[in-house]
């Protein structure tokens, strides 16, 4: 029993469906019997306080994310599967469960849950009971430059779920389809908990090309997209989505912005409007909106309950009950009307969103200057239309001995390789540069038009 919603059930010959995996439907009763055998691996006295749970397997993913947290366990959600990323959060806790293959070759002590000895007098759940109590943590870029702890609390979750159902009407039980992963918060709650939660049917594939998108297209006849604006883009380019697009319910888009440009030519080849969702993990959804004409662009409209208001330089701020604090500040500038929506006019700081992935430019600099071959580095924005990530380095004498007998193409890949054990490949320099100093001004300011005149060549 769902115990937080009231529970709709997907019927299949007279079996309620809750995950379409792997092309084969898996019933409530197997669902709730897999999580049972992994609540049999500890009792409560004996169960960890915390475990770092990585899968890229939804529906594993959703067993051992259920099972944890019944048996009253902090989950640590890691925002990738990087070897620095996993080293990093198993220094907190040895306990480790979802895909440890990606551990193994780290060379650290971690108890792999999976692998432990069933416990004498477990008492399985008849039915699953939808959890209450207890912590997610999720991992983000901070201003500061390094990866922050973001908590977040079962009943924030459950409340943000509940504005999600009362915001968004969904008939004839549509199946979920993604192509984003449900390690964030956005892929979480969008993808598997809302529709877990309130009966609906969780495909568990993760839909990378339009073409994927299509087939499911074919085989389902109300769906719901979850997606993100970079794979919006793509999908415009080439729309293979038309012939189905009546079997199109709702269309989500979230993790960045979305182009005017895309969301009308989308609009318009699909008949659906594409509904855009304002957040981030540390306050969940703020506000959404749907963009289907370029003369009159619609503003944000808050979820209900929440208020916005404008502070100093333009700064949004934020009244929300998923958030604690009062005028919770953003990293937005914004313009808030008087019906109570608003607009959003650029961020204040250096947190960037390269294809939805959250990238903290102050992060990248702090893990370069880590290597033993820079003495500084400074990374920008280079200017342009498509985002692409420069970095300037100034090496370290080991690092101008290494430029100076292999190569500059060389030393770009051995710093390349030292940003992916920490970074995804899409949150890494593109273009990279090698001077003696950085060029501060007199001001002790560093220059960056001078920085961005290093770039003007071309590779």
């Amino acid at each position: 029993m769902f115990s937080t919603f009231q529970s709709k059930v997907f019927q299949s010959n007279n079996v309620s469906v809750c995950f379409n995996h792997e092309n084969k439907a898996v019933t409530q009763r197997q669902f709730v019997s897999d999580v049972n055998r992994l609540l049999a691996k500890y009792s409560p006295g004996t169960a960890p306080t915390s475990v770092v749970l990585y899968s890229t397997n939804t529906y594993k993913f959703a067993v051992s994310l259920m099972a944890l947290t019944l048996r009253g366990c902090t989950v640590i959600l890691p925002p990738n599967g990087q070897p620095e990323t996993l080293k990093a959060l198993l220094q907190q806790t040895p306990c480790f469960l979802g895909d440890s293959e990606l551990v193994e070759p780290l060379g650290i002590d971690f108890i792999n849950i999976e692998n432990l000895p069933e416990q004498p007098g477990f008492f399985p759940l008849a039915q699953l009971v939808w959890p209450k109590e207890g912590n997610l943590v999720f991992y983000t870029s901070g201003s500061t430059g390094k990866a922050k702890p973001i908590v977040k609390s079962w009943q924030t979750i459950n409340k943000e779920l509940s504005i999600l159902s009362s915001s968004y009407a969904l008939k004839c039980m549509p199946m979920f389809i993604a192509s984003v992963s449900h390690q964030h918060i956005y892929g979480l709650l969008f993808r598997l908990l809302w529709p877990l939660s309130t009966g609906h049917v969780v495909d568990t594939d993760l839909l990378h090309y339009p073409e994927h998108i299509a087939a499911k297209l074919k085989d389902a006849k109300q769906v719901v997209l979850i997606s993100s604006p970079a794979q919006l883009k793509r999908l415009r380019a080439d729309n293979v989505l038309i012939e189905q697009k009546s079997h199109l319910q709702w269309i989500f888009s979230s993790g960045g912005p979305l182009a005017n440009e895309d969301a009308v030519s989308l609009f318009s080849q699909l008949n659906k409007p594409i509904t855009q969702v304002f957040g981030s993990t540390e306050t969940g959804g703020i506000a959404y909106r749907q963009v289907t004409s370029l003369e009159n662009v619609s503003s944000w409209q808050p979820f209900s309950g929440i208020k916005m208001s404008v502070g100093t330089d333009d700064r949004l701020l934020l009244n929300s009950p998923l958030v604690n604090h009062k005028d919770y500040p953003l990293d937005d500038r914004g313009l808030v009307l008087k019906s109570g929506q608003f607009k959003l006019l650029g961020r204040l700081d250096r947190i960037i969103k390269l294809e939805e992935k959250r990238l903290s430019l102050d992060e990248l600099e702090y893990h370069l200057a880590s290597s033993e071959w820079v003495n500084d580095v400074k990374v920008i924005v280079l200017p342009g239309a498509r985002q692409v990530i420069g970095a300037v380095v100034v090496l370290s004498q080991q690092g101008v001995k290494y430029l100076q007998s292999e190569s500059k193409l060389a030393t770009n890949k051995l710093l390349k390789e030292h940003a992916l054990t920490r970074f995804e490949r899409i949150c890494t320099p593109k273009k990279w540069r090698f001077i003696e100093q950085l060029p501060y001004n007199s001001q002790a300011k560093l220059n960056l038009k001078a920085l961005e005149h290093l770039f003007d060549k071309v590779d």
